[in-house]
């Protein structure tokens, strides 16, 4: 028996990742936390009401795992202030963020020692994203630069925008924003939408497909023309992250697949704060 250890199996992302597993594992048992009573579709064993905020929470998962060895830990959660320009970002939001998005994992994989443990990022270099991404910003760069830090251990994927509540969620915090005028980096954004006609919940999404397009076409010589990514596409890189020799960091958008070693330059907004990022988090794990 092969097991592995889902963080949050019930989102769109953890039901595909699933759904990978078994396609690939045929000896796979899948145990997944999640935060409600409710067992977690597809996994062989829910461990209900996990609280990632609680320090009881993590003990709890490490006790029910006991001495199972794990093949992959894959850690879904992620919460922080988003909504607002990444220019905007503060330490006090970092470190909150980094409390539910970053040290439970760290936590669980010097607990659980897994052959590997998996988490997911974005591309936070977008324009559109660094105009609502907020400090999130600076938690997904966290988990890229451990995931650089001890490349044995870790893997992370880069995803492109989908359809999700999360997504959803993000989406109605803009509209707000923008309808409150509350920053003036996002004038011209507001304008683009104004002009375009469309309900926001349909340009959010088309702005942002626009710039995966145009700003990450460069990234590889690819044989197949854009698409927005699919759900089904999530399979893509939790098979190649979890079943093959890969580089640290993979990216994943619609068809186009790249690895990557390093880190990109990163634009002018987001180097401002750069200083808030905690670079001793190799603590939880030593």
């Amino acid at each position: 028996m092969n097991y592995y250890l889902i963080i949050g199996g019930n989102a769109v992302s953890g039901e595909q990742t699933i759904l990978a597993i078994k396609s690939e594992d045929k000896n796979a048992f899948v145990i997944s936390t999640s935060s409600k009573e409710k067992d977690v579709p597809n996994a062989g064993e829910t461990i209900r009401n996990i609280d990632l905020t609680s320090p009881k929470s993590i003990e709890d998962i490490v006790s029910i795992i006991g001495d199972k060895r794990l093949k992959a830990l894959i850690y879904i959660p992620a919460r922080g202030i988003v909504g607002k320009p990444v220019v905007y970002a503060e330490k006090s939001e970092y470190l909150e963020s980094i409390e539910f998005s970053v040290i439970p994992m760290l936590k669980l994989t010097k607990a659980l020692k897994p052959e590997l443990s998996l988490w997911f990022s974005g591309f936070m270099w977008l324009k559109p994203l660094m105009l609502f991404y907020g400090t999130m910003t600076y938690t997904k760069i966290t988990m890229e630069q451990l995931t650089l830090q001890f490349p044995e251990q870790f893997k992370c994927i880069r995803y492109g925008m989908f359809h999700s509540d999360s997504v959803r969620g993000i989406a109605v915090l803009v509209q707000r924003t923008l309808n409150a005028d509350l920053y003036p980096e996002m004038a011209e954004y507001k304008k683009a939408w104004k002009e375009s006609g469309k309900k926001f919940k349909d340009f959010f999404p088309g702005m942002n497909y626009e710039h995966e397009e145009s700003q990450l076409k460069t990234e590889g010589n690819f044989e197949k023309p854009f698409r927005p990514l699919e759900p089904r596409d999530i399979q893509v890189g939790i098979k190649k992250a979890l079943f093959h020799k890969t580089k640290p960091i993979l990216n994943v958008v619609g068809n186009w697949y790249w690895e990557n070693d390093n880190l990109p330059n990163w634009p002018a907004e987001i180097q401002k704060h750069l200083e808030i990022i905690d670079q001793n988090l190799e603590r939880y794990l030593l």
